[in-house]
């Protein structure tokens, strides 16, 4: 056994030392930090893109950011959006900040580390965020004004009831609307923008922020569009929206859902390409990153993530392994139009973009434990074995329990409990006529050019892993043969099922700025009231400045 330890040590020192050499040797031609493009897309389903469904989708742009970077193929999120969001402002996972689930997620705060924008601007990066937060915004201390940027421009919470009108309550039935702004550490609600379908909103000021980012100060952008959540927020649910004639791109799918999911992901791929035309049209752009992912699945109601099983709300790959990439001039040409297996995190950004990419050192003192994110930019450039080797998906622990955990470790991913859902959906097969919008539930709002589309029908999981599933997801990604059963196996099952018993046990305290008691009886209320008489969703501790 000692010789196999040391023979593997050796290995490692070797690798490690080779991607040091790989990685210097690609940075040598630019001593320039990179301006750094994060995107988030929102219920992005990994079959959902044009790269990855064969064309019935027109995301352009997107698809060729792809053939000229590196797609990611093994990257991993939570199952939701918060957590996942949590997990790259935090470099820890979900779990380990605090986010085991979304709720009462209007009390969860981040305030406790010191959240990715504040580590590039020490590097001297100006940060800008665009879109959606929904990482804490109940004091102002969790507000994305108090993590480092320089500006905000979005929403709060986890999605925004209309695409076009922002707190008209001929629409959203509410005078509170969810739209805000800060520069520095001041902040105020958004005005000017109703009427204007969000994507555009969050892609014009990326471009009038690029216009203006000065020549010598390297920029990192975190754009988080809404697309292709549907719209919902404050007990409302209002479907999938986009404009009109970007729908009626998809004459020949069938259905409205899919036309009109097929314009949320056009919508996203304009947004993608006016920015990244922006940073050309400014001589940023061949000193630019582009980083590109979902915060999780695609939702089955209107989402595709196959051929892998599952999707939002579930465990399965499809819930946790979602679309993403890395992009542009910085990256090397020897890993441009690459595949990337190495396994990936969410966390990792914390780590990758910090030491990897701006060249600083990730300090000692981030947060109550450390991060759990890795540099993955040597091993992404050099197509060397990724450092991470385990991702934890859900734990229970005295803080909390939903039935179900998963981790993956190598090849080998335990579930234990319902993971949910496990259809595998495709993106439907087109038709050879073209059919009109309207014809099963899409309405055209009159007067103006927004339609929308109600959301799909949801399913309970018809598979449950008890007492647990096993899968070899190297070897089978979308987990058909399940190995729990094999003799040989129950060893690996004991170990992985030790992992998570230890990573809950070290879990963090739930990430709530305040108890369930005062949450319940006092604290929501109060929030209630401070955006009934603001007139838009603000930190309760506002009014005191």
């Amino acid at each position: 056994m000692a010789v196999i330890t040391v023979a593997r040590r050796l290995v490692v020192a070797f690798g490690a030392l080779a991607l040091c050499l790989a990685w210097s040797t690609a940075a040598a031609p630019s001593m320039k930090k990179p301006h750094i493009l994060h995107i988030v897309a929102d219920d992005l389903g990994r079959n959902d893109l044009g790269y990855t469904n064969g064309k019935k989708t027109q995301t352009t742009t997107i698809d060729e950011l792809i053939n000229q970077g590196t797609w990611l193929d093994s990257y991993y999120t939570f199952k939701i959006c918060s957590p996942t969001r949590a997990s790259i402002m935090t470099g820890r996972f979900p779990f380990n900040a605090g986010f085991y689930d979304m709720n009462n997620d209007e009390n969860h705060c981040t305030s406790n580390f010191t959240l990715l924008p504040a580590l590039l601007k020490k590097e001297g990066y100006a940060t800008h965020a665009l879109g959606k937060w929904d990482i804490g915004f109940i004091k102002k201390r969790c507000t994305a004004a108090m993590s480092g940027l320089d500006s905000f421009l979005g929403y709060y919470e986890a999605c925004i009831v209309d695409y076009w009108y922002h707190g008209a309550p001929s629409i959203s039935n509410t005078s509170v609307f969810d739209f805000a702004e800060s520069v520095g550490t001041t902040i105020s609600g958004a005005t000017g923008f109703n009427g204007t379908y969000n994507r555009n909103a969050f892609s014009d000021r990326a471009i009038e922020i690029i216009k203006n980012n000065p020549a010598d100060t390297p920029m990192y952008m975190y754009l988080a569009f809404q697309n292709v959540h549907l719209g919902c927020g404050r007990g409302r649910k209002h479907g999938i929206q986009a404009p009109c004639e970007t729908m009626d791109l998809y004459g020949t799918t069938k259905t409205d859902l899919f036309k009109g999911q097929g314009g949320m992901l056009t919508e996203l791929d304009y947004g993608v390409g006016n920015v990244t035309q922006a940073l050309k049209d400014a001589g940023m752009w061949d000193n630019t990153i582009v980083v590109f992912v979902s915060d999780n699945g695609g939702p089955l109601d209107h989402s595709t993530n196959a051929p892998f099983r599952g999707g939002k709300h579930t465990f399965w790959e499809g819930g946790v392994r979602v679309a993403s990439f890395i992009s542009g001039p910085v990256l090397p040409p020897s890993a441009r139009g690459t595949i990337y297996s190495g396994m990936a995190h969410s966390s990792d950004w914390y780590v990758t973009l910090v030491e990897g990419l701006a060249g600083g050192t990730i300090p000692e003192d981030t947060g109550p434990n450390k991060p759990d994110g890795f540099n993955l930019w040597p091993a992404i450039v050099a197509n060397a074995t990724s450092p991470r080797h385990e991702v934890v998906h859900q734990v229970s622990n005295e803080y909390f329990t939903e039935g179900v955990t998963a981790i993956r470790v190598d090849n080998y991913k335990l579930i234990i409990g319902n993971p949910g859902d496990n259809r595998v959906v495709p993106w439907p097969e087109l038709g050879t006529e073209s059919v009109p919008f309207g014809q099963d539930g899409g309405e055209h709002e009159h007067g103006t050019n927004h339609c929308r589309v109600p959301p799909g029908k949801t399913h309970k999981g018809t598979k449950s892993c008890k007492p647990a599933c096993l899968f070899d997801v190297v070897n089978d990604p979308t987990e058909s043969h399940d190995l729990a059963d094999q003799k040989d196996m129950q060893p690996i099952i004991a170990n992985l099922t030790k992992r998570l018993k230890e990573y809950g046990a070290k879990g963090y305290i739930p990430a709530h700025e305040f108890t369930p008691y005062e949450w319940q009886h006092s604290a929501h209320k109060k929030m209630e009231d401070t955006a009934d008489k603001l007139g838009f969703l603000q930190p309760i501790d506002l009014e005191q400045e």
